[in-house]
């Protein structure tokens, strides 16, 4: 299994681009890089679902884990980073939730 580290770039108002890191054998080996995307439209389409904040963000968990599964083909586990990216992906987030769209 892979142990995977995520660094947040620094985050627009409607997505945030991480880098996937392969921490595997110790030696970070960039595997890719991916977009988590929280614009007005992406949230108003979790909200038509009937996703309140709570399933909206396991949404977004479960988007991170299959995507960075279809790129590195095998199954894997956070090294570090997780805690980072999804408070920037709640902080964006939480605001539609809170004042309404």
């Amino acid at each position: 299994m892979h142990k995977i580290r995520l660094t947040p770039e620094v985050p627009f108002f409607n997505y945030l681009p991480i880098t996937v890191f392969d921490m595997t054998e110790g030696t970070p080996r960039k595997r890719c890089k991916i977009r988590a995307e929280y614009a007005k439209v992406d949230v108003e389409n979790l909200i038509a679902k009937g996703m309140d904040f709570e399933k909206a963000m396991a949404h977004y968990e479960d988007w991170l884990y299959n995507v960075i599964k279809i790129y590195i083909a095998d199954d894997w586990q956070y090294e570090s980073g997780q805690d980072e990216v999804m408070k920037i992906i709640a902080d964006h987030v939480r605001p539609y939730y809170e004042n309404g769209i």
